[in-house]
């Protein structure tokens, strides 16, 4: 893949200043090297940038040892059956968007979507439409319970000292399902010389509250309503994955204005703003309630182990860790506060190169050499199979479990409510302490944001997995006004003609149709005749687009090029014989029909 950079130049600049030193998961590290690397970084790419060659190709290297070893497929299988959760996320917001309550999963590319029975009809007419390319089962049942509506009927009907152990709602496969264990411990960005601060520590403990009698323990509520509850054990605390983490596979260091980075958290999606310029995309609370403002770029040897500074980055723009203005509540909310982990990095230093890529942590490589391309945005469905990023763990995959609210300790001995996914996270192998902000992807497709984990793995039956938990990527830019206008940086394929073949005859106006593979919603394709626009056309959600033929008699070869917001593809080429139009018949004049002579009048 293309290099940012010239790496090994820059990092004998870092190590003739200082040398960092791990210390027991933190770090020493050295100011940011003043001279310059020995090559030039490439320019950052702007709106009008096409990826190289090298970039357009569809890249599954890297891949094979963690989806093997995580889920025990190929790369070919896990990138096919990524396809299955882009259709059912599509369908399940069809679905909603109709007013039809809905649970949807994904299962060995087969998809099961669960209405209420009064929804059936209006439901299968959305399915019919949405001619979705994989096997659906459609299930319907009572009543669909959402987990808002579970967590309202939580707190009105248990014990308050109860709903202080929640630790997640979220929907599963099997149905809804309430965690039990503790808010997560938020123990924030670690510090990079290994000393504790106000921020490292966890909340302190509350004042207990009496039990009300009048009210119901987790355990007699979740009998009652028939919903999973499931306890973790000992540590099994959701802890805000900060400090440590790289998103995308690239490190960054954080500090206030103007001072050396003394946090480490990761480098979120690469993004376009609203005006086209670079940007990141990562975890809000990575910026520990906005008092960090400066970002660096920290190289790493491995997951892990961490070599120097390389450059700055750039600057935190709007973030949001919980609800609106890093806002929480003392306890548990009693109402479904819902809120998000998310933030965005703004004035990217310019020297840098921001590709629509996600690094793979290759075994003994630099983490810019083994990655993936991202081709687009979109929901997370259960059952899916998911795959993360970042610094401290690298790359690793695991299924998505649940969606829902999770629960995480703020930077005032609050409690914050992110709504997100769920995924079991063994020993603490695909999420843990210093991964916030890192990548969440299902096949090519990004989905979320790495925000939180909690330990439960003592060898205990009785007690679950470890968890991962995600910001749902969708969700935070539907919920930010501060996000919702930066898009993700994504590869666009190039259109392609697919009927009639290319150098046909056609006869004018007559139809053309091209495909854009893996197009996401909102795609749309130029057509240029002779170095002037000609068609402006939508892709459809299968990928393919229409436009007439010229009525230009002979050959006509048009450029084709897809774009999504900034993201634009390389051009495309096609081309057709068209007719001469068929000569239309002159009319001839009517013959006069010759009249019958009359009878002479008889002479009275």
């Amino acid at each position: 893949m293309p290099k940012p950079k010239n790496k090994t130049a820059q990092r004998g600049i870092v190590a003739a200043a200082a040398t960092a030193l791990v210390v027991g998961g933190s770090f020493i590290a050295p100011a940011v090297a003043a001279d310059k690397a020995e090559s030039t970084p490439a320019p950052s790419q702007g709106p009008s940038a096409t990826p190289s060659a090298t970039d357009a190709a569809v890249d599954t290297k890297g891949l094979d040892e963690a989806i093997k070893r995580d889920l025990g497929k190929s790369p070919e299988q896990y990138l096919e059956d990524s396809k299955a959760n882009d259709t059912v996320a599509e369908v399940t917001k069809k679905l909603e968007d109709k007013g039809i309550k809905t649970k949807s999963s994904v299962k060995d590319g087969k998809a099961e979507v669960k209405v209420a029975k009064n929804d059936e009809e209006k439901a299968k007419d959305v399915i019919a439409a949405s001619a979705a390319p994989l096997e659906t089962e459609l299930v319907t049942v009572d009543k669909v319970t959402t987990v808002k509506e579970l967590y309202t009927e939580v707190v009105e009907k248990v014990q308050p000292a109860e709903v202080e152990q929640l630790t997640a709602i979220v929907d599963t496969a099997d149905g809804l399902q309430i965690i039990a264990g503790g808010i997560a411990s938020n123990e924030g960005p670690a510090k990079l010389n290994g000393k504790s601060s106000n921020h490292d520590k966890s909340p302190s403990p509350r004042a207990s509250k009496s039990a009300d009698k009048n009210k119901l323990t987790l355990e007699a509520f979740a009998s009652q309503a028939d919903v999973d509850l499931v306890e973790t054990a000992g540590e099994g605390k959701a802890k805000a994955g900060a400090i440590e983490d790289i998103y995308g596979g690239m490190g960054y260091g954080i500090a206030p204005s103007g001072q050396n980075p003394s946090f480490l958290c990761s480098v979120g999606f690469n993004a376009w703003n609203p005006s086209g310029a670079d940007a990141i995309i990562t975890a809000g609370h990575c910026t520990q309630d906005g008092s960090m403002t400066d970002t660096y770029v920290v190289e790493h040897g491995a997951p892990d182990e961490i070599e120097g500074i390389s450059n700055k980055l750039g600057t935190f723009g709007f973030s949001q860790f919980g609800g609106p203005n890093h806002s929480g509540t003392p306890t548990i909310p009693s109402k479904p506060e819902l809120g998000t982990d998310i933030a965005v990095i703004d004035k990217i230093n310019p020297d840098l190169n921001l590709h629509a890529q996600v690094s793979q942590w290759p075994a003994n490589k630099d983490e810019r050499e083994g990655t993936i391309k991202v081709t687009g945005v979109s929901s997370a469905t259960v059952g899916a199979d998911a795959c993360s990023s970042g610094r401290t763990t690298g790359w690793s995959c695991s299924a998505i479990i649940g969606e829902g609210l999770f629960f995480v300790g703020g930077y005032d001995n609050d409690v914050r409510a992110v709504w997100g996914y769920t995924a079991k996270n063994p020993n603490q192998s695909v999420l843990d302490q210093g991964d916030s902000g890192g990548a969440v992807l299902i096949g090519n497709k990004a989905v979320g944001i790495n925000s939180a984990n909690s330990g439960g793995e003592d060898g205990r039956e009785d007690t679950p997995d470890d968890l991962a938990f995600y910001t749902g990527l969708v969700d935070a830019q539907k919920r930010t006004a501060g996000v919702s206008k930066y898009q993700v940086k994504f590869f666009v394929e190039a259109p392609t003609q697919t009927s009639p073949k290319v150098g046909a005859e056609v006869k004018p106006g007559a139809t053309i149709t091209g495909k854009v593979a893996g197009a996401s919603a909102g795609t749309t394709v130029r057509v240029v005749v002779d170095g002037k626009l000609y068609k402006s056309v939508k892709v459809s959600t299968n990928g393919t687009f229409t436009f007439p033929a010229p009525d230009t008699e002979g050959k006509v070869t048009f450029d084709m090029t897809a774009a999504n917001g900034f993201n634009k593809s390389t051009k495309g080429t096609g081309s057709v014989i068209v007719a001469a139009p068929e000569p239309t018949p002159t009319p001839t004049e009517p013959t006069a029909t010759p009249t019958e002579p009359t009878e002479p009048t008889a002479t009275p």
